[in-house]
């Protein structure tokens, strides 16, 4: 019975501690977020966005300055969670507006009422004229003729088809973890990963990776998804896809820009539900279109990033005819090429910016 007291108070002191560590953590991320009293501005808002309420957050240190929509990676990995590790020194130099896409975190929250008709409804060309829905009002709230947009992995998949199917709304666009051709993507992530376990010899790695053959299937259906998860899970290993550590969990669960009560809604990532997504995904390809662009177009990529990796968007961006356009490409930096590099990653958006 003292044995069982005793571990029961060990038990509750760690869980104080950790709690304290939690509040302490998260107080001083809050902190690191304030904005200027006096000029700065936040908005959390849902808006009606083609029949269903969406969620956006708006943060600057001025509203007049220009407005850049990020389309977030996955699908349905929303970026706001771990905004703050990465954009706050954006606010600096542009109105930053992430928004939960359909399927996705507060959006899909909201509308858990209907998400067995939106899971099997929703498309590229869905979620293009949501953004286009999303842009016409960022634009008239901010007086703003065109936007920035900055589209991160999945995100670039729509950014760029945005960008080329609405020239006329968008100042510049952005893409990170660009994604050019996705399965080509995956032959090149793979072999890549199937290189480094045979360099490391670690023959049961080797042998998992030569067990998914072929790779990528012909078509996307479970198999696809399953075998990606184990291509994921080993690129972690070896530090070429990104990160899902303890220090990642914690900066999630720490961030200032969500609730404790909500948290969860971002912790949940159901990939059944982003199947059609998936799919459409698989069979993207931007090098069976047109190499032409109406907009600037800027490449920020992680030269550590073989998730998406960099030297097939190297290849089609030498191609890309634009009115202006510049790749940069970032020092040891992986997917997640603004939390990896946030400084260098701000100066390249102040390049853009200045362009």
């Amino acid at each position: 019975m003292k044995l069982s007291t005793k571990c029961l108070l060990t038990t509750l002191g760690a869980a104080a501690a950790a709690g304290t560590a939690f509040a302490v953590q998260r107080g001083a991320n809050q902190r690191r977020q304030q904005l200027n009293s006096e000029t700065g501005m936040e908005l959390k808002e849902y808006r009606m966005i083609n029949g269903i309420q969406q969620y956006l957050v708006h943060r600057t240190e001025n509203d007049e300055l220009p407005v850049l929509l990020v389309l977030h990676g996955g699908p349905g990995e929303s970026a706001i969670p771990t905004r703050y590790l990465a954009q706050r020194d954006w606010e600096k130099y542009f109105t930053v507006v992430n928004w939960d896409q359909r399927l996705c975190g507060k959006t899909l929250q909201i509308n858990a009422d209907k998400q067995t008709e939106l899971a099997a409804t929703v498309t590229l060309e869905q979620l293009i004229e949501d953004t286009r829905e999303i842009c016409d009002y960022l634009r008239a709230k901010y007086y703003q003729d065109k936007i920035f947009i900055l589209g991160h992995s999945w995100g670039s998949v729509l950014g760029s088809m945005f960008a080329r199917q609405y020239p006329d709304r968008v100042r510049a666009y952005v893409g990170v973890g660009q994604v050019v051709n996705m399965r080509r993507n995956e032959e090149l992530g793979y072999q890549k990963v199937l290189q480094k376990a045979r360099i490391a010899g670690a023959d049961h790695d080797v042998q998992t990776l030569l067990a998914l053959t072929p790779y990528p299937t012909a078509e996307f259906g479970q198999e696809m998804m399953d075998k990606m998860m184990t291509v994921r899970r080993l690129q972690r290993k070896y530090c070429l896809a990104s990160p899902i550590t303890l220090k990642d969990l914690w900066q999630m669960a720490t961030t200032p820009d969500v609730s404790l009560n909500e948290l969860p809604v971002y912790f949940k990532m159901d990939f059944q539900i982003q199947l059609p997504l998936l799919k459409e995904l698989m069979d993207f390809n931007l090098e069976a279109l047109d190499s032409h662009y109406a907009v600037p177009v800027y490449y920020l990529l992680g030269d550590h990033d073989w998730q998406t990796p960099y030297p097939i968007a190297e290849e089609y961006f030498a191609k890309i005819e634009a009115v202006r356009k510049q790749l940069m490409l970032i020092p040891n930096a992986g997917h997640n090429t603004m939390i990896d590099q946030p400084e260098y990653f701000l100066n390249a958006l102040r390049m853009v910016l200045l362009a």
